[in-house]
């Protein structure tokens, strides 16, 4: 017997498929080249199978040209960003990537400037769909880790979105220092898309386990909704207990159907 297939509402009406955004934040696993060699084909599987639209990649150390978050890009077929306060000549650099498999029309890097040290911050803005997304990368953990500090970290922050945005959705990947409520208070607007921030997703850190709000997705309310939270997570090796190594998470986001297209 042949059935027909029933077609939801939505499609009934010809409504368009929800615009939805993938977007990681994590950190690769710590460790020297040979093991790293070792966990990123295993990580390298993980995100084939999790397939974020944009993957922002913390605290990425680039050592004579060597990056390992563009080492993944390149076999995911993803552009990738290195996003660094570091000059082209100094051999061992820090920074951040952003690792995108959508479109990208523009791109851009800025310094933050607390008091006596910088950091960078990077923007990406990326095609869902006919929508441009504007997508920002900041590592806020500066050290020391004052409030002063953090505030003058996060206010140059938010005055580059604001200066960059052009008006169109934007979200903020990143790593933080600071508590939840300071986070959103110093980023009106924007939401963290950890519901419940008391949950342990952030991951080892070479000094422990990082403190503050952690590992992140920021989004703007007016122009997303929140539709799902995963971690981003090693399998444990064999042998050993525990429900393997996290390494961050993949924030669901869908765009308002109100939000700015271009």
């Amino acid at each position: 017997m042949l059935t027909t297939p029933v077609l939801s509402a939505d499609a009934r009406q010809g409504e368009p498929a929800p615009r939805l955004l993938k977007i990681a934040t994590l950190e690769l696993p710590v460790g020297d080249d040979s093991e790293w060699e070792q966990r990123r084909d295993q990580l390298l599987q993980v995100l084939e199978g999790l397939q974020p639209d944009v993957i922002a990649v913390q605290r990425v150390q680039q050592s004579q040209g060597r990056n390992p978050a563009c080492w993944l890009a390149t076999r995911l077929r993803y552009s990738c960003d290195f996003v660094t306060a570091d000059p082209p000549s100094q051999r061992l650099r820090h920074g951040s990537a952003m690792l995108s498999r959508l479109p990208v029309s523009e791109d851009g890097v800025t310094l933050l400037h607390p008091p006596g040290q910088f950091s960078a911050a990077g923007m990406l803005r990326v095609k869902l769909q006919e929508a441009l997304v504007n997508i920002y990368v900041a590592r806020l953990r500066p050290d020391p880790d004052e409030p002063t500090v953090r505030q003058h970290q996060t206010s140059d922050l938010m005055t580059w979105i604001g200066a960059t945005s052009d008006g169109l959705p934007s979200l903020i990947a990143g790593d933080f220092s600071a508590d939840t409520e300071e986070l959103v208070s110093s980023s009106p607007g924007f939401q963290p898309a950890r519901k419940n921030p008391g949950e342990r997703v952030d991951p080892p850190s070479l000094v422990g386990v990082a403190g503050g709000h952690g590992l992140d997705v920021l989004f703007q309310v007016s122009h997303f909704a929140s539709q799902g939270l995963q971690p981003v997570k090693l399998p444990a090796p064999e042998g050993s207990e525990g429900g393997g190594v996290r390494l961050g998470i993949i924030a669901t986001l869908r765009l308002q159907d109100q939000a700015a297209t271009r």
